[in-house]
C-alpha cells in the first residue's frame, strides 16, 4: 500500500510539472498524413490483348465484371445517336438469342448486364456466374443488331428529346459543350431530332464491329471470387474475342477563349436563368496539379460550404444552390460554374460568381478554411476506398493514363501538403474570370443587362441544341421599349401604387347572349393568393365555380369537384395576385414588343404575351395614346388542340375604394363557340373579403 501510495505521489508531481509548461492557447499540430497502403488486385493479361483486374471482396456471394474500352472513335457528326445506341443494341439480342430469351436469361439468375458505348458490366451472385458471363461474352461477341430494335431505340429517344426541349438544364449542357469544345469535338456533339433520324443499322454495327475489341479493353472483377477463378473464367468466356485493329482519331486541338463571350439561349416564359461560366482548361488525369486544383474548388463551390453557396444562397437568397466543379478527364478538362436563379437577379448573380473567381485568385484562403477543405476531402477519400471496385478502378486508372504508381497511395499526402499559396497559384491558373464563355438560359427580357459582360457588348444566340439562332432583341416601336408600353399601361390603370394598395376585388357582371342575360358572373380575389369565379344561370338554377386558395384549387359544376392542377391551376394562381403585373415573372408570364397595330382605326402596341412553359401565347394590343388594353387575341392548348379567341375591352372606369383603380366594365369575347358580352354591374376594391369564400 505504501508503494502504490508513493507512486500516485510521483505521477501527481510528474504530471504537474507538465501542466506548468502545456501552453494551452496553442493549437496541437496536426500529424503527419498517413501513408495508404492500397491492396493491389491481381491483374493477367489474355493472349488476344485483354486486361484484367482482380479484387477479392468475400464479405457477400456476388461478383460484378465490368469493361471498359480505351478508345478515342471517330465523331459522329450528324448521325448524333450513334454512340447512345449501340450500347442499348448490344444487349437486345444476340446470333443465339432472342431479346425477350436474353432477358429472361438474366431475369433468371436475378442477374443485371448493361451496356454502354465504350463499357458493358454484369453483377449476380457468385454461384450463378458461369451463366453471368455466358450471357455478357455472348452480348459482347454476338450482337445481333435488328432494324426493329433499332426503331424502338430511335423512338424512344425522340420522345425523350421532346420531353427534355424546354428543359433549361438540358439546354445549358447542350450548349456550354458546343461553346467550349465546338461541334467537331466529341465533348460538344449534340444529338437532336434530326441526327437520330440519320443514324442506320449499318453505322450501328460498323462502330460496335470496329471498337468492341478486347486489346482495348480493361476488365475489373470485383467480389467473391479467387485470382485463380477469375483467370479460368475469363479465359474460357472472353478468350475467343478476336483482337484487331482499332483507330484512335486526333480531335480537334481546344483552348481557352481569348476574352470574355456571353452566350444566351431564349427560353420565353421562363421565370428563372440558368448560369455557367465556364471554359476548357488543359488538366491531365493524373497530373500533380489535379488534387491541388481539386482543394481550390473545393472552397470556391465544391459544396453548400463553398464561397458561391454562401454567397448567392446564404447572403443574398437568389438562388437554391451555386456550384464550380473543375474536371480532369480523358481527352480535355473543363471548369464550370453554376447557379440556377430567379430572372430579375440574373446579372446580380453572374456580377457575384465574377467576382468570386477574382477573389479566390486575389485573396489568400486563410488556413482554418483551408485544413476544413483537406479534411473533408481525406474524409471522402477514405469512404471510397471501402468499395472494392474503387481499387480496381484506381488500379485501371494507373494502366490506362500512365499515371504514378503510388499515385492514389500518396493521395492523403498529396492533400495535406496543400498551402494557401498552392490555393492561389491553381486560382491564378484555372480561374479566368476574362476569358469564359458565360452561358445564360432565361428570358429574353434580361438580354441588353447581359451586354455588360461582353468586351464589345455582344451576345451570342443559340437554340436548345446548340445551333446559331436568330439573335431576340428588346424591340423598340416608335421610341418606346418593352418597359416603357408596359409601364404605359399600369399607369393607365391607375399606377403602380394603386395595383399594390390592392387587397381585395369584388366584381359582379352580366353575361349576354344575343342581347339577353343568360348568366350571373361573380369574381372574388383577395390578393395574393385567393380567386374565386362563379357562373349562375338564372333559368336552371345551375352553378359553375373555380376556386383557388394558395397552391390549390379546384372547379365544381353539378355537384362534382376536380382538383386543378398544373397549368391551369398556374393560371388561376395568376388571377389571383391582383400585383401580378407588376411582378410576372413569378407566374412564368413574358411579355415582347411586336409592332405596331391598327385595331378599328386605333393605333396600338402590339404585345406577345407567353406563359405556362409557353403553352399559352396571347397578343395583347394596348392603346398608344390611352394605354389601356383594347383587344386581346388569346391561344390556348385545350384537350390537345389549339382554340383562339379574341377579347376586346372597353368602358374602363374606377373601381369603388381602389384609388383611382381602372377595370373595363365592357368586354366582349369571340370564339368558335359564339359571342358572348359580360357587362360588369357592380365592382368595388378593399371590401374585407371573408377567407371562407374560398374554402
Amino acid at each position: 500500500m505504501k508503494k502504490l501510495f508513493f507512486s500516485i505521489c510521483a505521477l501527481a508531481v510528474v504530471t504537474a510539472s507538465q501542466a506548468q509548461t502545456l501552453d494551452r492557447s496553442i493549437k496541437p499540430q496536426p500529424g503527419p498524413a498517413p501513408e495508404i497502403h492500397l491492396k493491389q488486385p491481381a491483374t493477367f493479361t489474355l493472349p488476344n490483348g485483354l486486361k484484367v483486374f482482380v479484387v477479392e471482396n468475400h464479405k457477400m456471394p456476388v461478383v460484378t465484371y465490368s469493361i471498359q474500352l480505351d478508345i478515342r472513335p471517330e465523331l459522329q457528326g450528324d448521325k448524333v445517336g450513334i454512340q447512345s445506341f449501340v450500347g442499348e443494341l448490344i444487349t437486345r439480342g444476340t446470333s443465339s438469342r432472342s431479346k425477350d430469351q436474353f432477358d429472361r436469361a438474366v431475369d433468371d439468375i436475378g442477374a443485371q448486364i448493361n451496356a454502354g458505348s465504350s463499357s458493358m458490366s454484369g453483377v449476380s451472385l457468385s454461384k450463378y456466374q458461369d451463366t453471368l458471363l455466358a450471357l455478357m461474352s455472348d452480348a459482347l461477341m454476338h450482337a445481333d443488331f435488328q432494324q426493329d430494335q433499332l426503331d424502338k431505340i430511335v423512338n424512344q429517344a425522340k420522345s425523350s428529346l421532346i420531353a427534355s426541349e424546354n428543359d433549361a438544364d438540358n439546354m445549358l449542357s447542350n450548349v456550354a459543350g458546343v461553346v467550349n469544345f465546338g461541334k467537331n469535338h466529341p465533348y460538344g456533339e449534340v444529338m437532336t431530332l434530326q441526327t437520330i433520324q440519320n443514324v442506320t443499322l449499318k453505322d450501328c454495327r460498323h462502330y460496335y464491329q470496329t471498337y468492341f475489341r478486347p486489346n482495348v479493353a480493361y476488365m475489373a472483377v470485383v467480389g467473391d471470387i479467387t485470382p485463380e477463378q477469375a483467370k479460368a473464367l475469363v479465359t474460357k468466356y472472353f478468350g475467343n474475342w478476336q483482337k484487331s485493329n482499332v483507330p484512335r482519331t486526333t480531335y480537334p486541338e481546344v483552348t481557352t477563349p481569348d476574352q470574355t463571350s456571353v452566350d444566351f439561349v431564349n427560353r420565353p416564359g421562363a421565370v428563372q436563368s440558368v448560369v455557367n461560366i465556364t471554359y476548357p482548361v488543359a488538366l491531365s488525369i493524373g497530373s500533380p496539379e489535379v488534387v491541388k486544383a481539386h482543394v481550390m474548388n473545393q472552397i470556391l463551390g465544391g459544396g453548400s460550404s463553398g464561397r458561391l453557396f454562401q454567397n448567392l444562397r446564404e447572403k443574398h437568397g437568389w438562388t437554391y444552390g451555386s456550384y464550380s466543379s473543375v474536371s480532369a478527364v480523358d481527352i480535355i478538362g473543363s471548369l464550370t460554374l453554376y447557379a440556377k436563379c430567379r430572372i430579375v437577379v440574373t446579372t446580380g448573380s453572374i456580377t457575384e460568381m465574377l467576382r468570386e473567381m477574382d477573389s479566390i485568385r486575389s485573396y489568400p484562403v486563410d488556413q482554418k478554411t483551408l485544413d476544413g477543405v483537406k479534411n473533408y476531402m481525406s474524409g471522402v477519400f477514405a469512404l471510397r476506398l471501402e468499395n472494392p471496385q474503387t481499387i480496381a478502378q484506381y488500379a485501371i486508372n494507373i494502366d490506362r493514363y500512365n499515371m504514378p504508381k503510388d499515385y492514389y497511395n500518396n493521395y492523403l499526402k498529396h492533400v495535406a501538403a496543400v498551402t494557401p499559396g498552392d490555393v492561389e497559384a491553381m486560382a491564378q491558373q484555372y480561374m479566368l474570370p476574362k476569358k469564359a464563355h458565360i452561358v445564360v438560359v432565361g428570358n429574353s427580357s434580361e438580354i441588353n443587362k447581359l451586354k455588360q459582360f461582353s468586351p464589345d457588348g455582344k451576345i451570342n444566340f443559340y437554340d436548345a441544341y446548340g445551333n446559331p439562332a436568330k439573335p431576340v432583341e428588346s424591340k423598340e416601336v416608335n421610341g418606346k421599349k418593352m418597359e416603357d408600353v408596359l409601364n404605359l399601361y399600369i399607369n393607365a390603370l391607375g399606377g403602380k401604387e394603386a395595383i399594390k394598395g390592392l387587397k381585395d376585388l369584388t366584381i359582379y357582371g352580366d353575361v349576354k347572349i344575343g342581347g339577353v342575360v343568360l348568366m350571373k358572373l361573380t369574381n372574388l380575389t383577395v390578393s395574393p393568393d385567393k380567386y374565386l369565379q362563379q357562373v349562375y344561370q338564372p333559368s336552371s338554377g345551375k352553378t359553375q365555380k373555380i376556386v383557388v386558395n394558395g397552391d390549390k384549387g379546384y372547379t365544381e359544376a353539378g355537384g362534382q369537384k376536380h382538383d386543378l392542377a398544373g397549368n391551369t391551376l398556374s393560371t388561376y394562381q395568376a388571377e389571383a395576385d391582383l400585383q401580378s403585373l407588376l411582378h410576372p415573372e413569378q407566374y412564368g408570364i413574358s411579355y415582347a414588343l411586336v409592332d405596331m397595330a391598327d385595331v378599328d382605326g386605333v393605333q396600338a402596341y402590339e404585345v406577345s404575351k407567353i406563359s405556362n412553359n409557353g403553352k399559352d401565347k396571347s397578343i395583347m394590343y394596348i392603346d398608344a395614346q390611352t394605354g389601356l388594353l383594347i383587344k386581346e387575341t388569346v391561344n390556348q392548348i385545350q384537350g390537345g388542340q389549339p382554340v383562339l379567341t379574341n377579347k376586346f375591352y372597353s368602358d374602363y372606369q374606377e373601381v369603388k375604394g381602389g384609388n383611382g383603380y381602372k377595370i373595363p366594365f365592357k368586354m366582349i369575347i369571340k370564339s368558335a363557340q359564339g359571342t358572348q358580352e359580360i357587362d360588369v354591374t357592380r365592382a368595388k376594391a378593399n371590401d374585407g373579403i371573408k377567407d371562407k369564400k374560398f374554402e
